[in-house]
């Protein structure tokens, strides 16, 4: 059985987030299968971004579960692989390192454990490569934060599994699998093959617009847990996020709950919330793959670096999986004519200076298609 359990939540105070959690998983009846084990809690750990700014997992939030699953003698531990090189930037500025070692609990840093691979063969790719840990633990407990995604739509459940791959291979696959529907198979083989026990949505202040990054913050009061990640997807897909049913159909990973628990909020007030969507979604995900390709070098959407406020860090240019970022001096360029628009750049960027630049056939594409849903609804 699908059950999804919603809680409305408003502050990261820690012993709030701890009593709603407790009280959700009281609903799901899985808090005697979680004592004296090993457990691995895996957040949302992007890139080096002040708790404030919402693309992390919140450190409170992250407190919050240690308390509740320690407390039940498991042995607890705490790991991601950033999108960047540098993990300890990551962890620091995030305050995810000053709450684990408040806690007493082990940080790893995934890119650098063992890993292991599994058969894939497709888009050229034989194997994928993921870290060893979720072999290991007895549980594992996702913790995605939940926002937009200028790519995949969303990134939540699914989404945040993609980091028990190890590191700059993250953005490899992209150059695999360029195409969204191509990259959700990626997605979901990386999640399949360990699904996470239980998955805890912090979204308190999630994110929209033009995520994981790049976009605002977005308060939500929500927190939202199932032991099925897909079921959490489907509802953030059709009730939060309110996507067409030709989007939801072309997700065949997405799975309607049985039974969802509303604790505190209702079904309702959710499908009040107004959410920005990313600009890309109107091309990238309206058109089949074979039609994409051919449309695209006229109403296209690419990723700009905004010279003028660039800091130069250079984070952009190691993550690209095309290296079609160029250093000429101090400065950074994209070149466009290898760039496969998966924004991995952008997602990286600390500084949010990395915007999508549209065609004019784009824009006009955009503003038809507006007219032509106004005029039929």
């Amino acid at each position: 059985m699908k059950k999804l359990v919603i809680s409305r939540c408003e502050e990261y105070n820690w012993e709030k987030i701890y009593d709603i959690i407790l009280s959700q998983l009281s609903v799901l009846d899985i808090s005697s299968k979680i004592k004296n084990k090993k457990v691995l809690l895996k957040p949302n750990l992007l890139a080096a971004h002040l708790p404030q700014e919402a693309v992390t997992t919140h450190p409170e939030f992250l407190r919050a579960v240690i308390k509740l699953f320690k407390e039940k003698n498991n042995k607890v531990v705490v790991g991601d692989s950033p999108s960047t090189t540098n993990f300890d930037e990551v962890v620091s500025k995030t305050e995810i390192k000053k709450v684990c070692e408040e806690e007493q609990v082990e940080l790893i840093n995934l890119s650098t454990y063992t890993t292991t691979e599994f058969e894939f063969n497709k888009f050229g790719c034989k194997k994928l490569v993921v870290s060893k840990i979720v072999t290991e633990v007895d549980f594992v407990i996702n913790l995605p934060k939940l926002k937009t995604h200028s790519l995949t739509i969303l990134t939540c459940g699914i989404k945040n599994m993609y980091g028990i791959v190890p590191g700059l291979t993250k953005s490899l696959y992209h150059k695999y699998a360029p195409h969204p529907s191509d990259f959700l198979e990626i997605l979901y083989a990386v999640y399949s093959f360990r699904p996470p026990d239980l998955t805890i949505v912090d979204g308190i202040i999630g994110m929209d617009g033009e995520g994981p990054a790049g976009g605002n913050p977005k308060k939500f009061g929500l927190i939202l847990t199932s032991e099925d990640a897909t079921v959490i997807d489907y509802f953030v897909a059709r009730s939060l996020f309110k996507l067409p049913d030709y989007l939801l159909t072309k997700n065949k990973y997405l799975n309607k709950p049985s039974e969802i628990v509303f604790l505190g909020i209702s079904n309702k007030e959710i499908e009040s919330v107004e959410v920005v969507l990313p600009q890309t979604i109107s091309v990238i995900n309206y058109f089949p793959k074979i039609i994409l390709d051919v449309v695209k070098p006229l109403i296209w959407f690419r990723p700009k670096i905004v010279q003028k406020l660039c800091k130069r860090c250079g984070k952009c240019y190691q993550i690209c999986p095309q290296k079609t970022i160029k250093k000429i001096g101090s400065r950074y360029f994209i070149y466009y004519k290898n760039c496969i628009t998966c924004f991995c750049c952008s997602e990286t960027c600390p500084y949010k200076v990395i915007k999508i630049e549209k065609s004019l056939l784009y824009k006009i594409f955009v503003v038809t298609k507006q007219i032509f849903k106004f005029l039929t609804k």
